[in-house]
């Protein structure tokens, strides 16, 4: 049964009578990484907080180009209701008087729906809080910057190098209005710095529970638009929406605490690393399931553009301290502060996923690696791809799918997963990505990443 916390209605209440809110927006996250959802005017909100919105059992069915596909419950008969998540309320970035909340799936019968993924996602952290572990972590976006030439064509905004501060300077005169948006909706910024693309930029957000880091986000990316947009500019967070430079990561960093010492479950004074034990079988999970992962976090045909060696993006399955080019990193810890900085980075990810879909996938294989105690090979301190394939046979390094073709195979063909996932969110995921395949099928590579680029 749909049941609201009395105390969050009523704080939601009065944010929206403080705020003047005349429009609330119930959105959600399709299997494309696309926020979708509907807006009701506060007048007529009536007891829609706890009721929710209904829409279409057939969105989720959707692929980006809203093609619907042929999935059993996902037609355009039935309905299932967008339920508000109140603790998630804030205002939309760059207007006023409109407020925004992130919604689960619920069938008319009042029951979960077993096809939404921030259901899922929650579902897995509890497995986590059952063993007496929390989460904590937070995305790691790079972005693109477009100006319109003389030709009204889209063109990258600078070509400064990697950290210049000329490009900096650029930045730094939107920075004010985007940490004042992203204050508005509850998110701290922590580093920003320009990245090696041609009008390339990252800026980290700070780490919390990974509901609310999934939630934030579809918000991060949702204010960095807004902001481009008063600045006469177009932001994308394509893989690769430039074939010819770098292409943007969308980087997750996790790390396990336990819940009653309130200590980072990773950290290991001994060791060479500072990784405990459970940490490196939470790796060992990753990587033997990290094939069928990256269909959750690299999911589109664009996405393989950018996961190739040599890249900086890992196309490799391995591990290491500091490795850019392996699939799981780990990063130095801070001196003096070595015990919470201790964390687990996935960089085979892109802000092309569904957020909630690409966590609760990571902290499935993770969990895989924790009950069965799966100890990953040892650690590489080198380029996967200057290895002979000798070695990587050796030290147990493969290369990552090359497509989201056969990254959809290993998913379909990976047991745990299919064992792990709901069938009907499962079945939908796989039928709406292989739809995404043949669209692109024989297109020219240049088309694809110009694309994505309009639509992440």
């Amino acid at each position: 049964m749909i049941e609201q916390n009395l105390e969050e209605t009523a704080r939601a209440q009065a944010f929206i009578a403080t705020n003047n809110i005349k429009l609330l927006e119930f959105v959600y996250v399709d299997y494309n990484g696309i926020t979708r959802g509907k807006t009701i005017t506060v007048k007529k909100l009536g007891n829609h907080l706890i009721s929710g919105i209904g829409i279409t059992r057939a969105m989720l069915g959707m692929n980006a180009h809203d093609q619907l596909q042929d999935i059993p419950g996902m037609s355009a008969v039935g309905e299932v209701r967008l339920i508000p998540d109140l603790k998630t309320l804030t205002l939309v970035p760059g207007v006023r008087q409109i407020a925004t909340l992130m919604c689960n799936h619920y069938d008319t019968a009042q029951n979960l729906y077993e096809a939404d993924p921030r259901l899922l996602l929650q579902s897995v952290l509890e497995e986590y809080a059952n063993l007496g572990l929390k989460t904590i972590g937070t995305y790691e976006n790079e972005f693109i910057y477009f100006k319109k030439n003389e030709e009204n064509e889209l063109e990258p905004l600078d070509e400064h190098p990697c950290f210049s501060i000329d490009a900096t300077d650029i930045f730094y005169q939107m920075l004010p209005d985007i940490l004042e948006t992203l204050e508005e909706s509850g998110i701290n910024a922590e580093q920003y710095y320009p990245e090696a693309g041609f009008g390339q930029h990252e800026l980290s957000m700070e780490p919390t529970d990974l509901l609310s880091a999934a939630d934030n986000e579809i918000r991060f990316k949702r204010a960095i638009k807004t902001i481009a947009k008063e600045h006469n500019l177009f932001t994308t967070f394509a893989p690769k929406p430039i074939l010819t430079t770098e292409g943007n990561g969308g980087h997750i960093h996790f790390s396990l605490w336990n819940i009653k010492a309130d200590s980072n479950a990773l950290y290991d004074e001994s060791d060479e690393m500072k990784l405990s034990v459970l940490g490196k079988y939470f790796v060992g999970g990753l990587l033997k399931h990290i094939k069928a992962v990256v269909a959750l976090t690299c999911p589109t045909v664009n996405s393989y553009q950018r996961l190739q060696p040599g890249e900086w993006s890992s196309a490799y399955a391995t591990y290491g301290q500091d490795n850019r080019e392996a699939a799981v990193r780990i990063p130095s810890t801070f001196w003096g502060n070595q015990e919470s900085s201790i964390n687990i980075e996935l960089k085979a990810s892109d802000a092309s996923a569904n957020p909630y879909l690409a966590i609760a996938g990571i902290l499935l294989a993770g969990l895989d690696g924790i009950k069965n105690k799966i100890l990953p090979n040892q650690p590489l301190d080198v380029d996967p791809a200057e290895l002979s394939a000798e070695e990587r046979k050796k030290y147990g390094v493969k290369k990552l799918p090359n497509s989201l073709t056969e990254a959809l195979e290993e998913l379909i063909a990976d047991k745990y997963f299919k064992k792990v996932l709901p069938n009907k969110l499962l079945e939908a995921y796989c039928k709406v990505k292989k739809s995404e395949v043949k669209f692109y099928d024989g297109m020219e590579p240049k088309k694809i990443a110009e694309i994505h680029r309009i639509i992440y």
